[in-house]
């Protein structure tokens, strides 16, 4: 059985799968064809000129009679390429084009431009091209391949031998669907790239999703490649976690831990019967208008992410704009909503939620870094839930409930620890004296885990090192292969004051602390959290071509692949 892998010669990239590597294979020699017709200089006149005076001459504005005559050999296949390519960006600009571009306004505008264009004569675009939804998937195989190759290339040469992979799902109604992403440090930024969408049945189980994934990554990375895996519930973690480490997404689990507390059938098992009424209360303010953002504002300028589905949305609304809303309904004349308010309840309730909310927003940062945020924020929260947990009455039930909530469902990972080190703002400040040992612990742990993955990366240094003295080899250095000392010569250095931007400084001390820098290059591009703002009109998106039937499952993967990666 093959066990050496399969080298492109063009670019290095490895594959595990031959057809993996003939399709990658293709692609090159496809986009090489095409970077060398486009190099070649063309005169926009001289081509018009040689392909389409001899077939007939324009004698007046509206001539068309002769249109007829002129066949599909009119237009040269690469000039039927370039079109068929315009018209695939077209849809990736907007997916709605896929039923625009056939529609009779659209064949309309295609002809009015040709017309005008074509100096030496007019042609019939429907009898020339045929079908644009036709000719455009005609080539949509070839274009998918040619960026597929780049985006294999880009996360072939991925400098720190590892990558941050998400995989969430979306619902829109009863439909949903999952979204493959990964993520890697390219310069100094966070570079993303969704490798593919699958529409999903409610009955289909979490190994489903984990053969689907793994199949999908045996097409772009080797499987040598370090992964940390970011998924919602729905995904089976311990399949994932065969492949590499599996956290679950951040956002999903503080949305898990306010649903667990607020249930209304857990607060009514609970006799917490005036939590219920105030919920009750603040769905009915919020929502009675149909206008709550438009007539009280907004919360935050962030939005959080989409798979925040939280119950304390028209709480925290209420409890805001209450002034606002007060005013409103005073005005109205629907006073006794606002008189079964329990407004002391209210705050106390809203103290506990709305850092809860805040923390969601700041995980969910899609600019910068955030998965060394994890473990800071569950110290956070815990010291909120008990330092309220001994007010009196409802609050302190209620907090009791947050805190079993939390440890339950925000599972904190060795690799949300290490992140949180490779913070020089950070470091273990956030932790207790107790702790650090074992946390230095895991960041050594993984640095022997991927040492050997990184033995023959010497191009990652910024520079050579020095040579050693003969001798010097002692056991202290063969301890440092495990990287210790390089571990606490850097928490020996004072903290940032500022926020670092994380990359720059990683980049900056690579020679210093080279195990580290590549920990850091490689954990700190993984998300927090695994949905991210784009998935709602993607999925949305997809799941209207699949009901309208538009494209076959496949074409639809194809189609989304190349609005996400080549625009």
């Amino acid at each position: 059985s093959q066990t050496e892998p399969y080298t492109c010669g063009a670019c290095g990239i490895q594959f595990q799968f031959y057809n993996n590597l003939l399709e990658h294979m293709q692609s090159h020699a496809a986009d090489n064809e095409n970077n060398i017709a486009s190099s070649q200089p063309r005169s926009p006149l001289a081509v018009v000129e040689e392909k389409w005076k001899p077939q007939l001459q324009r004698n007046n504005a509206n001539n068309t009679s002769a249109s007829g005559s002129v066949g599909n050999s009119a237009i040269p296949e690469k000039e039927r390429q370039n079109i068929a390519e315009r018209l695939l960006r077209v849809m990736c600009t907007d997916l709605g084009a896929l039923s625009v571009v056939s529609g009779k306004e659209f064949i309309k505008l295609a002809q009015t431009l040709v017309d005008s264009g074509a100096r030496y004569g007019a042609f019939s675009v429907t009898e020339i091209l045929g079908n644009f939804n036709t000719l455009a998937l005609k080539h949509l195989p070839r274009m998918y391949n040619q960026v597929k190759v780049k985006v294999t290339c880009a996360l072939g040469s991925n400098a720190c031998l590892g990558i941050g992979v998400t995989c969430h799902s979306q619902s829109i109604g009863p439909d949903s669907c999952y979204i493959l992403t990964a993520y890697q440090v390219e310069g100094n930024h966070i570079k993303s790239y969704v490798l593919g969408i699958k529409g999903v049945d409610i009955r289909d189980n979490g190994d489903f999703i984990h053969h689907w994934v793994q199949n999908v990554l045996s097409e772009f990375v080797m499987s040598e490649i370090r992964t940390v895996y970011v998924t919602d519930c729905k995904v089976n973690s311990s399949a994932f976690s065969k492949a590499g480490m599996c956290l679950r997404c951040s956002a999903c689990a503080l949305n898990s831990v306010v649903q667990s507390v607020l249930n209304k059938r857990t607060l009514q098992a609970r006799n917490m019967h005036e939590v219920i009424e105030l919920l009750n209360v603040c769905e009915d303010l919020a929502g009675s208008t149909g206008l709550s953002k438009e007539t009280f504002g907004s919360l935050e300028e962030t939005s959080p992410p989409p798979c925040w589905n939280s119950v304390t949305d028209s709480l925290l609304l209420v409890h805001e704009r209450y002034e606002q809303i007060c005013e409103f309904y005073s005005r109205a004349k629907k006073m006794n909503l606002i008189q079964n308010l329990n407004k002391h309840l209210l705050s106390n309730l809203a103290a506990i939620l709305a850092p809860v909310k805040q923390a969601v927003i700041e995980l969910s940062n899609e600019s910068r870094p955030t998965l060394q945020l994890v473990l800071p924020t569950y110290v956070k929260l815990e010291k909120l839930f008990t330092s309220k947990a001994n007010d009196a009455g409802v609050v302190s039930k209620l907090c009791h409930l947050f805190l079993e909530a939390l440890k339950e469902n925000f599972k904190v990972h060795s690799a949300h620890k290490v992140a949180m080190i490779l913070d020089p703002q950070q470091k273990l400040r956030p932790v207790p004296p107790y702790q650090h040992e074992e946390i230095i612990g895991k960041v050594c742990e993984l640095i022997n885990e991927v040492k050997e993955s990184w033995a023959e990366e010497t191009e990652f240094e910024p520079s050579t090192k020095k040579p050693r003295a003969a001798g010097e080899a002692t056991a202290a250095q063969e301890e440092d292969w495990f990287g210790k000392n390089e571990v606490y010569d850097y928490l020996q250095e004072p903290l940032f004051q500022a926020t670092p931007d994380l990359f720059q400084y990683w980049s900056c001390v690579t020679q210093k602390h080279t195990k580290l820098a590549k920990l850091a290059f490689w954990l700190l591009a993984v998300p927090a959290v695994g949905a991210r703002s784009e998935c709602v009109n993607m999925c949305e998106q997809a799941l209207l071509i699949k009901r309208r039937r538009l494209l076959s499952p496949e074409d639809m993967n194809k189609l989304m692949f190349l609005k996400s990666n080549m625009l």
